[in-house]
């Protein structure tokens, strides 16, 4: 009776150590149940003052002092040393742990800083902290969440390596030190949506530390909105092999883009968010920064073969993108003839060329770095501050062009409209003002339009964007024989997007009614007519995405067409131009 007894009293002690936040209020606020005015700034701040002062506090000096950090702690295997106060995971956990702190100290103690444990076997460490500090909204009508990212566990060739260099200063001390800065610059702001700045660990074995916590927040049912990961986002220098797409060449330099990746193409809610994250940056955030700057809204989830944090989101159903670098230095396939620094004890901040104790060879760009934390800072700034939900609207055509209808929103007296076709970016962002229905001519026939609506406040920030919806242009009214033709296409081909495309493109298939046969395939086929590719995939009504990954730095002309069963229906040209 009395082991029986410790039994319960060991099991207790361990459940109520197990609670996922450490900190006892962070569940509660991100479900919403707190008192918004307790968070509530001494000062407000004007969009205008709101994105030059986050600009202009983003410090270079505190993005290098944290990437020295972080390199001092020499290895930040997830599986590695958790007991010391100098090296290995656990003592890197705590210093951002005491950041995040340190940061709330001197933003009116508004912050709360938490671990979200999880148990795993990783490398042979079964306890795992991921670190966090949430700064609650002062609006809690929505309960919406942004959650900025970055892992901060690093590797060396062997996976499991706990006693090797493992400075890893590109993957990930880059995006580790633009989540910190973030938290510290923009914890001096308001926002009606909480704001969560998360480290994380466990994504060089498998994603687990993203993976534990997209579960926790689908389990509790917090309102994730927005995800914004950030890996690999401060080398500007090629490597010999890089993964693709994007790296023209060996040594060459970009500091000027950056790619968004994302999941899906037409329709996507991750895609959506890319754009939301591109307009913002480029209306409100490049008039301020030192140079012209590019986002390209790449087309593929991530690079090939390759996988981020920003993907258990996905899985989940929450909005989510991924920045990184326009230029890699290395594609992680380690092998004897591997020579650049991606997952190598060769991940380094710097090399010091003279040996005057000063790093003159800088592999993380800290001016870039500081123009991707304003990416990030700008996005959430604007989605955090804007009006709440997005506009309800529906899409007409009568055959003299496509109709935009919109239920009035409370409060709201202006909107805008992105209109794409075939691209993953807006072809036309429409000012509609006060309207709440308007008609666009000029479209073309057999043509399929892609578009959202947005809100505009009275302060000129916008709502994120509704979710996208699609109609298809046709020359006239459907009547007599053209309604019959209409009627009885079941199914449409769409045009791939991109096209003409560089690595990977999306074939789309609308499906309208199903077919009896619901096995199918996409073939890809050369200018001879041979077929190069099969993408199976099973028919679902509505819309259907099929990733075609051709590959990197060729040209050609191609087609492909849809099969169900034995019958092939439609066939469209696709351009490969590297």
């Amino acid at each position: 009776m009395k082991q029986l007894f410790a039994l319960i009293l060991i099991l207790n002690f361990r459940m109520a150590f197990s609670q996922p936040l450490t900190h006892p209020l962070a569940e509660q606020i991100l479900l919403g149940n707190y008192n918004p005015t307790a968070y509530a700034p001494n000062q407000t701040f004007t969009k205008q003052q709101l994105i030059e002062g986050i600009w202009s506090n983003i410090n270079k000096d505190s993005l290098l002092s944290y990437l020295k950090q972080l390199s001092s702690f020499y290895n930040r295997n997830t599986g590695s040393d958790t007991l010391s106060n100098s090296k290995g995971i656990g003592a890197a956990r705590r210093w951002v742990f005491n950041q995040f702190n340190s940061f709330s100290a001197g933003a009116q103690n508004r912050l709360i800083t938490t671990y979200h444990q999880f148990d795993k076997s990783i490398c042979g460490q079964l306890r795992h902290r991921n670190i966090l500090t949430i700064l609650p909204g002062i609006d809690t009508t929505d309960k919406g969440i942004l959650l900025i990212e970055a892992h901060m566990d690093s590797r060396c060739e062997d996976v499991c390596d706990t006693a090797c260099m493992a400075n890893g200063m590109e993957d990930n001390g880059s995006g580790t030190a633009l989540v910190m800065e973030l938290a510290r610059v923009m914890s001096k702001y308001a926002y009606k949506n909480t704001i969560i700045f998360m480290v994380t660990v466990g994504e060089e074995q498998g994603l687990d530390g993203a993976t534990a916590f997209a579960n926790y927040c689908a389990q509790k049912g917090i309102k994730i909105e927005a995800v914004l990961n950030n890996d690999i986002i401060g080398g500007i220098q090629c490597g010999k092999t890089a993964s693709p797409p994007g790296c023209p060449g060996e040594n060459t330099i970009d500091s000027s883009s950056v790619r968004l990746f994302s999941f899906g193409t037409n329709l996507s809610i991750h895609k959506n968010l890319a754009r939301f994250i591109k307009m913002q940056f480029m209306e409100e955030a490049q008039p301020v920064i030192d140079i012209p700057y590019q986002i390209h809204i790449m087309n593929a989830e991530d690079r090939t073969g390759r996988g981020g944090d920003h993907i258990p989101f996905r899985q989940l159903g929450f909005p989510a993108i991924r920045g990184t670098s326009t230029h890699e230095h290395g594609d992680a396939q380690i092998n004897t003839g591997y020579t650049d620094r991606q997952h190598t004890t060769r991940d380094i901040l710097g090399k010091d060329l003279n040996t005057d104790g000063i790093l003159d060879s800088m592999y993380v760009n800290i001016n870039y770095l500081k123009r991707n934390a304003m990416i990030n800072a700008t996005a959430l700034a604007m989605a955090g501050t804007g009006p709440v939900g997005s506009p309800v609207f529906e899409l007409g055509n009568d055959g003299n062009g496509i109709t935009i209808r919109i239920t009035p929103m409370p409060g709201i007296t202006k909107y805008r409209a992105g209109i794409r076709t075939t691209r993953n970016d807006f072809d036309t962002l429409l000012e509609l003002n006060s309207i709440t229905e308007t008609k666009l001519y000029g479209v073309k026939k057999d043509t399929f339009y892609f578009i959202t609506v947005m809100a505009v406040d009275a302060n000129g920030i916008e709502s994120r964007f509704a979710q996208e919806k699609q109609v298809k242009a046709i020359a006239q009214a459907p009547t007599g024989l053209h309604e019959k033709e209409v009627q009885k296409k079941r199914m449409e081909l769409l045009p791939a997007a991109p096209n003409p495309f560089d690595e990977t493109t999306t074939i789309g298939v609308m499906v309208n009614e199903l077919p009896f046969e619901q096995d199918a395939a996409i073939l890809i086929r050369d200018a001879s007519g041979k077929v190069i590719a099969t993408l199976p995939f099973t028919i679902k009504e509505g819309l259907n995405e099929i990733l075609y990954e051709h590959g990197f730095g060729q040209n050609g002309v191609y087609y492909y067409s849809l099969q169900v069963g034995s019958q092939t229906y439609e066939t469209r040209k696709l351009i490969f131009n590297k």
